[in-house]
């Protein structure tokens, strides 16, 4: 791989996430930020003579959670889409990926994280594969608060594997 021509740095302010725009229009809308999970590989010690061991590459690969931040708008939309979601699984707990050619809203949902160039056009997406959401974050109603704060909540997701595009 050569050196990168393009020597701007990454804004944190250049991404736009795109959730099921059809079934989730508000989680897309209000999505204020999101951090992209880990990857680990665990490696596979070997012992070697008079080494400790030696480390080999391991066979799986372990992926954190996607986690979100979302704007609560004053209807609770976004919020409310997220825990029908979750309600739903609770419905259809055998339901797969598969079984998204079917009439009703899926199951399971492709995430895709647009990471944006300094001109604002995508430069490279991350597609997160099969997301359910497993955590819907606390919100806290606040009567002290100061000024213009908005009340934010987390939604954190868990994902066959992610691929960049």
């Amino acid at each position: 791989m050569a050196l990168t021509t393009n020597f701007n740095y990454l804004q944190p302010t250049s991404f736009k996430i795109v959730i099921d725009r059809k079934n989730y229009p508000n989680l897309e809308y209000f999505c204020q930020n999101v951090t992209h999970p880990s990857m680990m590989m665990n490696a596979v010690d070997v012992p070697y003579k008079k080494i400790t061991s030696v480390p080999f590459p391991g066979d799986k690969l372990t992926f954190g959670e996607l986690s979100t931040n979302i704007i609560l708008d004053e209807d609770m939309n976004a919020y409310q889409e997220l825990y029908d979601w979750q309600m739903r699984l609770l419905d259809t707990p055998t339901k797969t990926a598969l079984d998204r050619n079917r009439g009703d809203i899926p199951s399971y949902c492709d995430i895709t994280l647009h990471i944006l160039s300094s001109a604002n056009n995508t430069s490279k997406k991350i597609k997160y594969l099969d997301c359910i959401p497993v955590s819907l974050g606390d919100i806290m109603f606040e009567s002290t608060a100061n000024g213009m704060e908005y009340i934010v909540f987390n939604a954190q997701f868990k994902f066959t594997y992610f691929e960049l595009v």
